[in-house]
């Protein structure tokens, strides 16, 4: 039992820095490519067995329809995988934060959550995120879920029991993966970290 957390590919926005959160952005220039490579790579490693989730989210289905393709597979969408919302910061770039909530941008950039108006907590995101994985992560076999950086690596401390404001695992690049594998014991097990086609 083998789960692939796969971040969907580059949009523009985040070319410009911009915060996407629950904002449904597609993915930009260069972002299929980028997909198409990741996807590549991932079923030369994996094979072509594989069970693909994805969030509802735009740049998530995109990237992970790139893999289905590949495979001649179905995606189910789950959206218990969609991003963390960004609240009142969605749409802005973090120096635009930083000029108008010094404050909750210092306490964000500690790994803090911010005291915004519509911020995903850690906490309820983790454990959102963490109960999708088991859910499809239980199957046999391989399952690539298709997700975000932020609902990735709190699903990720989730699954190791670790607290959500844990810095255990840093940032993951666009169109990356973490591979975890559940063991027999019921405990899961991080056997690859950060890997990509780039």
């Amino acid at each position: 039992m083998t789960l692939v957390l796969w971040r969907h590919a580059h949009t523009d926005y985040n070319a410009d820095g911009r915060l996407q959160g629950s904002l449904d952005v597609p993915l930009g220039s260069g972002g299929r490519e980028q997909a198409v490579r990741a996807a590549h790579a991932i079923v030369r490693r994996h094979g072509r067995d594989l069970t693909i989730v994805s969030s509802p989210l735009a740049r998530a289905l995109d990237t992970a329809d790139e893999l289905a393709a590949h495979i001649g597979a179905d995606v189910m969408v789950e959206p218990a995988l969609t991003q963390r919302p960004y609240g009142v910061w969605e749409g802005l770039t973090w120096a635009d934060v930083q000029a108008r909530w010094p404050e909750e941008f210092a306490r964000r950039t500690e790994g803090l959550d911010p005291d915004i108006p519509g911020w995903g907590m850690s906490a309820e995101v983790s454990a959102r995120v963490g109960a999708a994985l088991r859910r499809h992560g239980a199957a046999e076999g391989v399952t690539v879920a298709v997700s975000h950086g932020s609902a990735i690596s709190l699903g990720v401390l989730d699954l190791l029991g670790l607290d959500p404001l844990a810095k255990t695992f840093g940032s993951l690049p666009h169109a990356g993966w973490h591979e975890l594998r559940l063991a027999e014991s019921g405990a899961w097990h991080v056997e690859a970290f950060g890997l990509g086609a780039d």
